[in-house]
């Protein structure tokens, strides 16, 4: 009979071990909380998932995004290479192509993005 208590008591903390090693310990932070005055390097797209890194901190973007309104398609294969869209279509900050640095205040509306030392103004929507 002590037997099957133990059996049961086993499998039991055995369960609670195996349940408590699925949680995950990462946090992904709002990017609209935070401050950014850094530069990206790379090539080719930044990021255009919900979920993207900068300087190694993990961000999402789910109530607002930031967008740009290209003057012409010349502006836009600036900032998007071999797009041929035209300038009727937002450009998200995130679609632009590597290297570029970007400046936000916490909660701000715009976004600044400087690539080749051009400065572009992204206005914050509603996602």
């Amino acid at each position: 009979m002590m037997k099957h208590y133990y059996l049961k008591f086993t499998l039991i903390i055995g369960c609670l071990i195996l349940w408590d090693c699925d949680k995950t310990t990462e946090t992904v932070k709002h990017f609209d909380d935070y401050e950014f005055n850094t530069s990206i390097a790379g090539n080719g797209s930044f990021n255009i998932g919900h979920r993207f890194t900068i300087n190694k901190e993990d961000y999402i973007e789910d109530q607002y995004d930031f967008v740009y309104y290209t003057k012409d398609l010349e502006e836009r294969k600036f900032l998007i290479p071999g797009s041929l869209q035209n300038d009727h279509f937002p450009v998200y900050w995130r679609e632009v192509h590597l290297p570029f640095k970007i400046i936000k205040k916490v909660k701000g509306d715009t976004l600044i993005l400087i690539k080749n030392n051009k400065k572009i103004i992204f206005k914050r929507i509603k996602d």
